[in-house]
């Protein structure tokens, strides 16, 4: 579940946290989550983190890079002892990172999707090739935006989660954005005009960083924590994402929900129309 508001949360969190700081452990409980020698990191001071998209790079001193995923469950917290942390159990506990100021790192992943990698500069590069650009970076403009959207007949809800056109966007912020612009899920991404491209992108952009604001969205099922374990906030600030049968915000219609390219979509039939 998290998304690029989530990730930038951990992003901050731990860049005040662990920069500076050297792995002096792994214990790798699940085999699966972990993948590359991790002697090639162990020993290593982390010098630098950065983010595209959803996925967390830890640069270290030898410039390989720790890159985490954390997919549909995985969260990435910072504890001072392991069996002292609520979220520490065999059950979710995959990666245990012990740093040099006796702290610890945990990846859990309940549904055991996510994974930390080792790469070598060259090779993360090539493995990143296929994204598109950060929804935050500075060349994600207006106009990039539009362009990808006219290059896809698909629904325009299909075309925002579509990591190869926009890093980061996911189904929380696909389904609010769309409301706002007043754009049905359905309606076909190149039939999108200019203007309701524009209005769409400002959706996009003010929704994600409201929820950078808040800490990220802890959906019901909890699969997204801060790195101190606390719940992110901005979940009591969904539009119609996860509220099916509830009252628009707008009009009071009920909110419907679909399947849309196997995801659920959340939308109010009266405010949002099919661009034809």
């Amino acid at each position: 579940m998290p998304e690029l508001p989530e990730v930038e949360v951990i992003h901050q969190f731990l860049a005040k946290k662990i920069i500076g700081q050297t792995i002096s452990g792994l214990k790798i409980l699940t085999p699966k989550s972990f993948i590359g020698n991790p002697k090639l990191i162990e020993g290593q001071k982390i010098i630098k983190l950065s983010r595209l998209g959803k996925q967390l790079s830890v640069v270290l001193k030898n410039n390989l890079v720790l890159l985490f995923h954390l997919k549909m469950t995985g969260q990435i917290i910072y504890s001072g002892t392991v069996l002292g942390h609520p979220l520490s159990s065999a059950r979710s506990a995959r990666l245990i990172f012990t740093l040099s100021n006796g702290r610890k790192l945990l990846f859990n992943d309940q549904r055991k999707f996510g994974w930390a990698r080792v790469f070598t500069p060259a090779e993360l590069i090539k493995f990143q090739k296929n994204l598109g650009l950060d929804v935050l970076d500075p060349l994600f403009t207006p106009k990039y935006f539009h362009s990808q959207l006219q290059s896809s007949s698909r629904p325009v809800k299909t075309v925002l989660l579509d990591q190869s056109k926009f890093a980061g966007i996911g189904n929380i912020y696909a389904n609010d954005s769309l409301f706002l612009s007043k754009i049905h899920p359905e309606s076909p991404a190149n039939k999108i005009s200019r203007v309701k491209a524009l209005k769409l992108y400002h959706s996009l952009l003010a929704i994600m960083r409201q929820s950078i604001l808040a800490g990220g969205s802890t959906a019901k099922d909890h699969g997204y924590l801060k790195p101190d374990g606390s719940s992110g906030s901005n979940q009591f600030y969904f539009r119609v994402y996860e509220r099916k049968r509830e009252p628009c915000l707008q009009c009071q219609t009920p909110i419907k929900y679909i399947k849309l390219g196997g995801r659920g979509t959340f939308f109010c039939p009266k405010c949002q129309k099919i661009v034809r």
